[in-house]
């Protein structure tokens, strides 16, 4: 009978496939119950067909994978690893093996699972009887071991690798990171790139992403907040020497914080395509990926698609995030999703 072998932190369950349909799942009501926050309330189904089983993903969050790949239905095959979520299985059809070796049978072939050598009835006899029809030939000798070349000592003029006091000096490995184009000062608060954070199979909620949102807006708000005093300050200060005059250095004041406003849009656009997160989101452990792909980064269009429902949300598009499936406008507009990683 078929059967599925489940991973499970205390070992592996296996759940056989009695009934021609098995619903997988985190509700109570699946034949097979997921209690895994990475699954879905109704995940995926499994079904008997004529030619075996096939599974099928029920519109779930995180998908359905075949052997890796993210299928929506697929057929099984023995020996298939399924993965739903964070959970992995193995699908095991005996049935279809057994199959496979009488088909082979009845084709007139003989069935060499272990690649057995088929002997000489006389030799097999000689064997069984303990004589042997020859004597072995003895194996070679193993070769020498290496010698290892003697150690010469370096005169003092030469120990260059030596301190004042005469110790080995601590060898010590360069730090070797992967390429990162942002500024030195702002690396600590993006990823790496390459990115080696793993995804955790579960979809950024809403106090998570609200956190990341407030971190990257307060970035913002600090420069608004210096101009803003040194305004106040000099227009104070310069109002009674230069009169109405002064108004124009307050447009010249009012076009660098505006300067500001849209070089941090095209810093959030920057930061989601090349490392996946802005500064809030890296703090947070979050990854803005498309759907389907939590490895991936946004392209051009899904980002400045994200900036437009950020624009639109007002409010009441980020309370979307609430949902099952924690999308809010800025996501559904963008066909994008936000995921939490390890690190």
């Amino acid at each position: 009978m078929a059967k599925l072998l489940v991973q499970e932190s205390t070992g592996v369950r296996e759940f056989e496939l009695v009934d021609n349909e098995i619903q997988l799942g985190r509700e109570l009501d699946n034949s097979l119950r997921l209690a895994d926050p990475s699954i879905s309330r109704h995940h995926a189904v499994i079904r008997r067909t004529d030619s075996g089983y096939e599974v099928q993903d029920l519109q779930s969050s995180n998908g359905v994978l075949v052997n890796g790949t993210r299928v929506q239905t697929a057929t099984l095959q023995d020996g298939d690893r399924v993965t739903l979520g964070q959970i992995q299985m193995t699908f095991v059809d005996p049935a279809a093996v057994q199959s496979f070796a009488t088909t082979v049978v009845a084709a007139g072939e003989p069935v060499n699972p272990l690649g057995t050598m088929r002997m000489d009835a006389n030799e097999m006899a000689k064997i069984q009887a303990m004589q042997p029809s020859a004597a072995l030939p003895a194996p070679p000798p193993p070769p020498p071991l290496p010698v290892a070349p003697p150690v010469v000592a370096l005169p003092e003029a030469q120990a260059t690798s030596r301190n004042p006091v005469g110790e080995p000096r601590p060898f010590t490995y360069a730090a070797v990171t992967p390429d990162n184009p942002a500024p030195s000062f702002i690396r600590p608060y993006l990823p790496p790139v390459p990115d080696d954070a793993r995804p955790t199979g579960e979809r950024g909620d809403f106090v998570t992403r609200l956190l990341a949102h407030l971190i990257d807006v307060a970035i913002l708000i600090v420069p608004f907040i210096a101009l803003w005093i040194i305004q106040v300050i000099l227009i104070g200060v310069l109002v009674r020497i230069m009169g109405p005059a002064v108004l124009a250095l307050g447009c010249i004041f009012g076009l660098l914080q505006f300067a500001i406003g849209i070089g941090s849009l095209f810093f959030w656009v920057w930061c989601w395509i090349k490392f996946g997160a802005t500064p809030g989101k890296k703090i947070m452990k979050l990854r803005v990926v498309p759907e389907g792909d939590p490895n991936g980064r946004i392209d051009v269009s899904m980002a400045v698609l994200r900036v437009l429902g950020h624009i639109l949300n007002f409010g009441i598009g980020y309370l979307l995030i609430l949902g099952e499936d924690r999308k809010g406008l800025q996501d559904i507009l963008s066909k994008t999703i936000v995921i939490k990683v390890d690190r």
